[in-house]
């Protein structure tokens, strides 16, 4: 695999930063000067270097702008995650490019020719201006800019070829290293080939050999690649304000769709995201959707937000939406069946999270905690949470010996000829006997037994020597 740059330039990256490219006449202006100048200023008469008022001269509706470094480090940043599409190894190179290693991610695109095409059609709907350049090196692609039509990739020799023909005056250094380059008659970069390297170190200092190596590639060039945003995070503000919810449908298979693209990117996926419903009178709501297990596709994901949102209630017309996707997680492929049986049932976890994102049904998934009363060590949490920590061991009983199904509080139970009665009809006690005994709660003690009733139920009831016959829960 041979090392392989492209360099993406936004020459008027200060000019277009805010909305980008326009039809009118605009420049930005540094020291009263003109320092750059879009097309249809420069169609005006108006060229970098003119005083500000010969250029008002020159073009009445002449545009004026000056630098922003942040609105321009921003807007360079926002381009380059999106290149991460192409490649993980994307380099800011500021003020106004990004140097891409494409060499490893051929293969990927069907080779030189499909990765082309990729970054065609970037550069047909990207918001700025851009030029494009290729060579074996980062420096190399920064200065080879607008290559011809090439059907491969080009070979060593020939992108020497193009680097020696380059002038001494469009290199990337210094004004005043360019003239001492230049004063004992070299003219482009091939007149430096030959020369020794010490001896060109010695007279124009280290650090230009340096620079030089490095874009000859006879020095490692170790470049920082842009981190991608962690975690996702979105936002769209809306025009009118919007009291349907339904009308949010839209937007937010939008931003599932975004989120679903960063995570394909990475090959992670996530377990919950949250929605940020931003109102008119200043307040924000906020829907956490869960899911049994994590995932990335965009149907589910919405329909479970559907779900969600049926069950919310406006306070005021949404103004924005916001999405922050959960803690992204690495997928695992291999775990997956290669050939799964086509007759297997569907697995729960695609009912519980339609089931968990029905807020009517109150659904909760039993928790066991240490506590003096049965009622007190179990406790629900949400359906689709997981446990802080491992349960408690019980050391009076083990979980096998307790029904799943505890009432909190306990039920009063009638008693008729001495036994106790639910629904009207009698529970037969078996003879076994546990006591529960709380004096320092100031609770009477509990003589608890597993009772059968005639509908085919197992009970758990105790009798109090205050208040008579309980209905623990259910086995």
């Amino acid at each position: 695999m041979s090392a392989l740059w492209l360099a993406l330039h936004y020459p008027l990256l200060d000019l277009e930063a805010g909305d980008g490219p326009v039809d009118r006449p605009r420049v930005l202006v540094q020291r009263h000067r003109v320092s750059q100048a879009n097309p249809a200023a420069r169609a005006a008469g108006v060229e970098t270097g003119l005083r500000l008022a010969t250029a008002r001269a020159l073009c009445e509706a002449l545009e004026v702008r000056e630098a922003d470094d942040d609105v321009r480090d921003q807007a360079l940043r926002h381009q380059g995650r999106q290149l991460l599409a192409l490649t993980p190894r994307v380099c800011l190179a500021p003020p106004a490019s990004l140097l891409l290693e494409v060499g490893g991610c051929l293969k990927l695109f069907g080779g030189f020719q499909g990765l082309l095409a990729r970054v065609d059609r970037y550069r047909l709907h990207c918001p700025f201006t851009t030029r494009l350049g290729l060579g074996p090196t980062p420096l190399s692609a920064w200065h080879l800019t607008d290559p011809p039509p090439l059907e491969q990739v080009p070979e060593a020799a020939r992108f020497q070829a193009w680097l020696a023909a380059l002038p001494l005056d469009e290199l990337d250094l210094d004004a005043r290293l360019r003239e001492r380059l230049q004063a004992p008659g070299l003219r482009t970069l091939g007149d430096l080939y030959p020369l020794p390297r010490p001896a060109l170190g010695k007279r124009f200092g280290a650090s230009f050999l340096d620079w030089l190596q490095r874009l000859l590639g006879e020095k490692p060039d170790p470049r920082s690649p842009l981190a991608p945003p962690r975690p996702f995070r979105r936002r769209r503000d809306f025009d009118d304000p919007l009291d349907n919810l339904d009308h949010l449908h839209r937007p937010m298979e939008s931003l599932l769709a975004e989120l679903a693209t960063e995570l394909d990117r990475h090959q992670e996926s996530v377990a919950a995201i949250r929605w940020h419903l931003y109102l008119n009178n200043g307040h924000r709501d906020t829907l956490v959707v869960r899911r049994a297990h994590p995932g990335h596709d965009v149907a589910t994901w919405l329909d479970l937000t559907r779900r969600r949102l049926e069950h919310q209630m406006l306070e005021a017309p949404v103004l924005g939406l916001g999405l922050d996707g959960g803690r992204p997680r690495s997928r695992n492929p291999a775990l997956a069946d290669l050939f799964p049986d086509p007759g297997a049932r569907a697995p729960l976890s695609g009912l519980l999270e339609k089931l968990a994102a029905e807020p009517a049904l109150r659904l909760y998934r039993p928790d066991r905690e240490p506590g003096h009363l049965p009622e007190e060590t179990e406790r629900g949490r949400a359906p689709l949470e997981r446990p802080a920590r491992p349960a408690a061991p019980d050391t009076a009983a083990s979980p096998e010996d307790r029904p799943l199904w505890l009432l909190d509080p306990p039920r009063p139970l009638g008693v008729r000829d001495s036994l106790p009665h639910w629904r009207d009809r009698p529970l037969t006690l078996f003879p076994q006997e546990e006591c529960f005994s709380q004096p320092w709660h100031d609770q009477a003690a509990r003589r608890y037994h597993v009772a059968h009733h005639p509908d085919g139920l197992c009970c758990w009831v105790f009798q109090d020597d205050r208040d008579g016959w309980w209905l623990q829960g259910f086995f």
